[in-house]
Formats: C-alpha cells, structure tokens, sequence
C-alpha cells in the first residue's frame, strides 16, 4: 500500500482492496506540464547550500546538500537528498523579515513550503521548509509554478465556512482557533468566514440564508453535536437548491459541498469513525489536501415529519446515557463517566417495548462478514464521483401510504403478506442501535459497531433484548477489546435499509383524567373515525327530522302576542301539522334562516307559541307587525308569565351554595391524594420511555422512521487505516464495573 496516498479519488482498488493510481491522472498531467522546463537554482536551508531541482513534469521538488567548495557534504549530518511530490504539498507561501515600519511588508528572505507526512496510523503532521533567497522574482517564479500545479491538478478549497461552537469540550474552542486552525488555512491562502455559535438555533439559521455557490466546503468545529446540526443544515440547502421537498419517501440529492470536520468536543465519534482519530492539525490537513470520502447518511421522521439527517442513532441505554451527562455538564468531557456509571445502575438499567420494523439489506458473504471498514474496503462501493445535483436513486421501495397505521398491532402485522418487504420484531429491548459508521469512541475504540461500513448503502440494527445486568456489562466490556461485542444470544444485529420504530404504551394510558375509562375511550374514539369516513355536505331535508327534533324545537319557539286563533295547543299543533305536511316540504334552507325564532329563558314547555313567517301573503302582516312581540312562559308551578321581547332577559341568582367544613377537608384530602396519584403514575410513564440519542443531541419521539441513503455526503478524510492500534478505554469506569 502505498505510504504517502494523496485524493482517494485518484485511486481503484482490486479484488484483494489494494488501492491502484488511476491511470488517467498520469495522461493529464503529462499533457499539461509534459513541456514545462524545469527549475534548477541554489537555496539555502537552515545555512546550509541545496541545488533545488522543480520538475513540474514529474511532479516533485527535490533538493541536494553542497558544500561551499561544490562537493557533497560528508555524510552523518543528516539527508543529502530530498525529494517531494508536489501532490504532498498542501501550500507555500512568501517568507519576509519584519522591518521596524509597521507599514512595510519587511523584505523577502525566501518561501516556505508545507508539506504533509505521515506521522503514524491515521495521524498527518504538517513539515514545513524554508528556502531562502534574497531574489523575491525568483521566489516568487517558484512560488507561481507550485501554485499553478496544485490548482490544475487537484481540487483544493479556496474560501471555506466554518462554524466555531466556543463552549464544546474544555470550552477552548477559540484559543484552538486562532493558534492551530487559522494559522494553517493562511499559510494555504484559504479564506476563512468564521461563524461563532451563539445558541441552539444559530446554525440552523445561518444555513437557511446561506449562498453554497460562495464556498467551497462547509467546516463545523466542535464536537458530535455541532457536526451533526452543520451536516443536516448543509444537506437540507443542498435539497432547497434543487427544490427538493424533504417529505416521508423522497428522494434526495447530493451535497453539493464537502464537508470537514474539526474535532474539539466532548465527544468526537463521528471524526473518529472517519478519520481513525480526533487530532485538530489532521483533520485540517484532510480539508487542506481535498482528500474526501463518501459517506451514507440517514433520514429521520416522526410519522410523515421530516426530522433531521443524522449518521447514528440509539434509544434506552444510549439515550440514558446522553440524558443523565445533562446533569454533569459541567464536567466537561468527564461527564461522560457518572452518567455512564449512572445509566447501569439497576434502578435505570430496564427495558422497553418497542414494535420494530425494518427491510432487509443483502446479507455479505460469511467471509467478509467480520471485516471492519478500512482504507480502501472492497465492501464500500467505489463509484465515480457524480455531479453535486444528481438525483440519487435509493435502494428501497417507494413509500406506500397504506403501509402507515396508527394501531401498534396493525403495524406489526403488516409484515405478515408475503409481497411486503417489511418484516417485523416485537418485545423488550434494553438498547436499540442503528449505524451507519461504525462509531468509535472513548469507550469502544474499535467502534460500537465495528463492522458497520461508511459507503456501503446499509446500517446495522442492533437489538440488545432483555438480559440480566451482569449479562449486558458484559458487552459493555467486550466493546474496548478486539473480541466480538454483540457474539451474545441475547443481541441481534441486523443488515437494514429502512427501520421504523413504535414504543408501545398501554393504550389511553392517561394519569390526569381521573374520570378516564378505556372502554369508552376506544368506543369514542370508533365513533369518530366512523363519523368522518361517512361525513357529507348535504343538508337534510326536513321531512326527514323525527318528531322527537320537531317535539324540542316547539319547546324553544316563542310567540307573539296571541290574537284570534293564533293561541294553539302543542297537541292542536301536531294535529295541525300532520294535517299539512305540503306546507313543511315546501320549506327550504332561506326560509328557514328567514324565520323569527324567540327562545325562552325556562327549561319548562311553552304552553302557547306563534310562528311570524315572512313569506306568508295574508293581509294580516301588517296588523302583526303593529303589535308588541311578547313573550309567555309557564313556570312548574303554573304561573303564567307575560313579557316583552325586546326588554332585556333577566337572570335570576339563587342563594350561593356553602360547603360545610367537614365538605371542605373532605375535597382538600381528595386533592391531595389525586396529586400524590398523578405524581405516582407520571413516574411509572416515565419508566416505560427513553429517549432517542441522535449523534450526541437528544430526541424525545416515541415513533421514528429512519432511511438511509447510499453515499449523499462527501465527507474530509481517508477512511481508517489497516495498521491502527488501538489504545485501551479511557474512562476509569469501565475496569471498575
């Protein structure tokens, strides 16, 4: 393999996953610089005389050590001969003496070269050489053919956006920043729009009014947290660029830039999972050099909600985890160990049940089964790189509507038809874990789920069912060895695409309502999905009403002054209206609303009533109009009341009833014990649910659907490298369990 690997886009890999140059790069730059002359002048470095040879043909630099008298320098002092490939050379700048002036730039003394080397397994280390030389035209004629070999030859970013979170870690952020990050992306001639995270929504903000065309990568400096809110902003513009409606069964873009990472934070998993390790100069390094990788990445929802994109995500001791470091936070990163400690304890170390769906993934072959993702893996797929824009096309089935439900049996059994890809687990689980990278940390340096692959289209489902605590520490401590974690009965990991997740709940359990009864919840709730399947527009024709409606409006209807023949008997009223029933047809919805309709304020019947209709033609609207609309009631007692319907109604207020002291204690207890009952129940609610840990942020959904999508985001890094060792847990806690 080679030593010194520049961009993974230059490279195939065979059948063994050894990585081959691609031949292509050799035609182009023969083609470019195939006549450009070489350099050949005398620099000195560290008061020493070199003839520096830059043969842009070749693409490298090299430098042999002289005497003053012109023979070779005896050997035992170091090198006599140095050679660079430019494709190394990640920037080189003008080197100037500082005059006394402020004003002045100081005169040219030489250029500086910074290389990359390879400091051991996954580590970068920057080199830097300075050739001086009094001339600056001949500085700067070297410096001019590097550049020019670096720009036609290889992508690398010139104006970048990154987001600062100051208070990630030891709350270092900026002091990093200005003493390690800035310095290097100067010395590359990198503009850098820094942006400093002043609350949760800030990034999510920025992104929204963000122009990706002024960019050339999008950086987030801090820990898993930041990274996580920094990619799903980045790839939620990347959809809005392409009008993309980010909807349950979409199908999304890719990003349309890189994206870096610079890891400073309490917890570093995703730089680790993609770099092998969490050093600050690497990690900048990678951007400097473009050396990018493919990465999947997942969508979450809630029911049809678009979410967030993540990378990995985990519910019951994962999410206990994140929830009790909110309480140490101010440890810093040694909040980590009491929630962990805290989370295994055996008040807070439970199951939960869970309806679990998912479709399957092509299984690997058994011999590639158990091969971590490293540089160069022959299971991730080694695509050319795609235009940003490109729609790509997922590896599951289009979202059918029908296959929703919101009955947790309902959702189990719709994997029972043989043509559903959907299939199915019910029961308890003390942790779910899907990952798409494999997630290295401080507690599993190999990884929570070390077969997991960054470019292979797939995320493991790990289910951790019920087990005895001694059982589960187990995994725990198997996490930090090179032994497999999940090679336990009781743990099932599985190859998935797409998984939905449902916490199941008794139904209608609600501690609040004390008058709460399930069977009329459910009959209740029938009822309404039953009334809204049938509901329609149409308005009843009022032949149709029963005679019970006809009987409780005549109670409500008022009458006018009674005249000759105007006062009626509700029975003479029936009789009457069963003699017309012509005239209650002829009735439409206008003259309904037409109708002068007086209530009575008594919920006694109306002995007498009278009906004002408009549309009637008999000359005795006139005289009726005339007359006083007055209104007549009839109490219990048979007191007749008479009076007019424009006086305003009068409330009549009995004696205010007055509890007995005896009643009062007797509520103020009820009180009390109903308060103690809520507290009790609210704690048992509380013991059936976790919460979902999405990349270190806290996510509280009892239902999620997660997707994920085959290499969207192109990610500053190399992949972890075959000769990785691997140092032991760092968390005092975990020898101690």
């Amino acid at each position: 393999m080679p030593s010194n690997m520049g961009d993974m886009d230059e490279y195939i890999f065979d059948d063994d996953g050894n990585p081959i140059l691609q031949c292509p790069n050799f035609v182009q730059q023969e083609n470019i610089f195939a006549n450009e002359p070489d350099l050949k002048d005398i620099f000195h470095i560290k008061s020493d005389g070199f003839d520096v040879l830059l043969s842009l043909a070749k693409g490298l630099i090299t430098w042999t050590n002289v005497n003053p008298s012109g023979k070779k320098k005896k050997k035992g002092k170091g090198e006599d001969r140095n050679t660079v490939m430019l494709k190394d050379v990640f920037a080189v700048s003008l080197k100037r003496k500082k005059s006394n002036t402020d004003s002045d730039e100081g005169f040219c003394i030489g250029f500086t070269l910074h290389i990359c080397d390879i400091f051991g397994p996954n580590l970068l280390s920057e080199r830097a050489v300075v050739f001086e030389h009094p001339s600056e035209a001949l500085c700067n004629r070297y410096l001019h053919k590097i550049q020019s070999y670096i720009t036609k030859l290889f992508r690398r970013p010139t104006s970048v956006k990154l987001f600062l979170q100051t208070h990630a870690g030891g709350k270092n952020g900026s002091s990093l920043y200005k003493s390690k990050v800035l310095p290097l992306f100067q010395a590359a001639d990198v503009q850098v729009d820094c942006v400093e995270v002043q609350h949760n929504e800030h990034i999510k903000q920025e992104m929204v009014h963000i122009n990706l065309d002024d960019f050339d990568c999008i950086i987030a400096m801090g820990g898993d947290g930041t990274a996580n809110k920094v990619a799903d902003g980045l790839m939620t513009a990347s959809q809005r660029c392409r009008d993309v409606d980010q909807k349950l069964g979409f199908t999304p873009v890719r990003a349309r830039l890189p994206f870096g990472i610079i890891p400073c934070g309490s917890t570093n998993d995703i730089c680790r999972s993609i770099t092998g390790c969490e050093d600050i100069v690497t990690s900048i390094i990678h951007i400097l050099m473009g050396q990018t990788t493919p990465v999947d990445v997942c969508t979450a929802y809630n029911e049809d909600k678009f979410l967030q994109w993540c990378f990995n995500c985990q519910y019951g001791f994962g999410g206990n985890v994140l929830m009790f470091r909110e309480r140490y936070k101010k440890l810093g990163k040694r909040g980590l160990e009491p929630a962990f400690i805290k989370a295994l304890t055996k008040a807070k170390l439970r199951p939960y049940e869970c309806d679990i769906e998912y479709i399957a993934a092509e299984q690997l072959p058994s011999h590639r089964k158990h091969l971590p993702c490293f540089t160069g893996c022959d299971t991730c797929w080694t695509e050319k790189e795609a235009d940003g824009d490109e729609v790509t096309q997922d590896l599951v089935q289009a979202f059918d509507p029908l296959d929703e439900s919101n009955n947790s049996d309902t959702l189990v059994n719709l994997a029972e038809h043989e043509d559903n890809p959907w299939r199915s687990r019910k029961g308890k689980y003390l942790n779910i874990g899907l990952f798409t990278i494999p997630g290295r940390s401080e507690i599993a340096t190999r990884g929570v789920s070390k077969y997991s692959h960054l470019n292979d289209g797939t995320m493991d489902l790990v289910l951790v069912k019920e087990a005895p605590r001694k059982e589960f520490l187990r995994v725990i401590k198997r996490m930090g060895t090179n032994k497999d974690a999940f090679d336990f009965p009781f743990i099932e990991v599985l190859r998935v695409k797409e998984m939905r997740f449902r916490l199941r709940i008794p139904l209608g359990f609600q501690y609040n309502d004390h008058n709460f009864s399930e069977i009329d919840y459910e009959i209740n709730r029938q009822q309404k999905m039953l009334e809204s399947a049938t509901k329609s527009t149409e308005i009843l024709d009022i032949n149709e009403l029963s005679d019970s409606d006809e009987e409780l409006e005549i109670d409500d209807l008022t009458t006018s002054k009674p005249s000759s023949g105007s006062v009626k008997s509700k029975s003479s009223l029936r009789v009457e209206n069963n003699n017309k029933p012509k005239a209650i047809k002829t009735l439409s919805v206008q003259q309904i609303d037409k109708k002068k309709i007086n209530r009575t304020n008594t919920e006694t019947s109306i002995d007498t009533f009278s009906v004002d209709d408009s549309d009637d033609s008999d000359g005795d609207d006139s005289n009726d109009e005339k007359e006083t609309e007055e209104i007549v009631t009839i109490d219990k007692l048979g007191v007749r009341t008479v009076r007019s319907a424009t006086a305003p109604k009068q409330t009549l207020l009995g004696p205010a009833y007055r509890m007995t002291f005896t009643e009062q204690d007797r509520a103020r207890r009820m009180k009390r014990s109903q308060k103690k009952e809520n507290k009790k129940k609210a704690k048992e609610e509380k013991k059936m649910k976790s919460v979902w840990n999405i990349d270190y942020e806290i996510c509280q959904q009892d239902f999620l659907h997660v997707k994920v999508h085959h290499g969207l985001l192109r990610v500053y890094g190399r992949g972890i490298s075959p000769e990785t060792i691997y140092s032991d847990p760092t968390l005092l806690c975990i020898p101690r369990i």
